[in-house]
């Protein structure tokens, strides 16, 4: 398939370079809050919130994979590795290839999105070695405030007070259920690892604007997620190094291991990736963004309720001390997700 580069003049993602006259432009998706509003609100909130679940459910199984199944973090990262491409693969030979609509263009755009989170990610396992995690997660999440600054400056998006409230009070909620008491220094303290975090958390930002932008100059869900996955797989690889590979194979033998491994980062992730990617592709990127913030919500609960007595797949059970600051985060998410559908 001949590749060939459109520019968009407006206020799309050729943002970078906007030669073309208004006859020669192709029709212009915009990735504003009005497209949001052109879909059925419910489409995209629900995607996007399938998405923050079901990677919550990821979350929890990787953490027991990584505290019990896995000998070091350069394994984990390359079963990521492989748990990216592969499926990446399979959706790209399985939708045709290259499709008709894909340009240099945009498919830089997805390829910047899966190099940009790739790395956000492994600046997030850095923060995790100087900071303790939830503290981490908890700044991290931040990220669709950057999200939202950045797609008003890049694609064009413009946000109503409304809904502007109702991202901060979801990153709010996100960030409170993050916390956890300690003897330790307060979450706002400056570490060594808060601008390591604060790097990641805009890097994170930056592959959500970046994929809105693949999506509004014409490329496919498929295609976005197949390039995006390709690219993060790379990251991961180079941080797995030879060792890591190595060390996989022997670590597969087990086979509750393997069965962690295949559910969680060769089934279920895709899905959740995949569904991200439609919600981006339907909505505008600075409410979908906030929604998927809404993950450590869900790791909270499903961490819950496997620590509970019968299950007991991780001990983190819910404590006292802090149940009220849980239920009011939850409250905040709720109430930033359900003032997002209304507006």
């Amino acid at each position: 398939v001949a590749l060939r580069t459109k520019v968009f003049a407006g206020n799309g993602p050729g943002w970078l370079l906007n030669t073309a006259s208004p006859e020669s432009s192709p029709p212009h998706r915009p990735g504003t809050v009005r497209k949001a509003k052109e879909n059925p609100p419910l489409e995209w909130i629900s995607l996007a919130l399938f998405s923050a679940a079901l990677f919550g459910v990821i979350t929890t199984l990787e953490k027991r994979l990584i505290d019990h199944h896995l000998p070091n973090l350069g394994v984990y990262y390359a079963s990521i590795a492989y748990s990216l491409l592969i499926p990446a693969a399979i959706v790209f030979f399985a939708t045709g290839g290259v499709p008709d609509e894909a340009t240099n263009l945009n498919m830089g755009w997805a390829a910047l999105s899966g190099g940009t989170w790739g790395v956000g990610l492994a600046m997030v396992f850095w923060g995790y070695k100087l900071e303790e995690a939830s503290r981490a997660s908890a700044i991290v999440h931040t990220f669709p405030v950057f999200v939202a600054i950045l797609a008003a400056f890049t694609l064009g998006e413009s946000l109503i007070p409304g809904q502007w409230a109702a991202i901060i009070i979801i990153v709010a909620g996100a960030f409170v259920i993050s916390i956890r008491r300690s003897g330790g220094p307060s979450v706002l303290s400056f570490s060594r690892a808060f601008p390591i975090l604060i790097i990641a958390s805009l890097l994170t930002a930056l592959s959500h604007v970046f994929a809105k932008a693949a999506l509004d100059d014409g490329l496919t869900v498929w295609m976005t997620y197949a390039i995006r996955a390709t690219a993060m797989a790379v990251a991961f690889g180079v941080l797995a190094k030879p060792k890591g590979f190595l060390e996989m194979l022997t670590v597969l033998r087990n086979w509750r291991t393997l069965t962690l491994m295949l559910s969680a980062d060769f089934l279920m992730a895709p899905v959740a990736s995949i569904s991200l990617t439609k919600a981006t592709e339907l909505g505008a990127i600075s409410l979908v963004a906030a929604l998927a913030a809404t993950r450590p919500f869900f790791v909270f609960l499903v961490s819950s309720l496997v620590s509970i007595e019968k299950i007991k797949l991780l001990n983190e059970p819910l404590k006292r001390d802090t149940l009220v600051l849980k239920v009011i985060a939850l409250a905040m998410i709720v109430g930033g997700i359900a003032t997002l559908s209304l507006l």
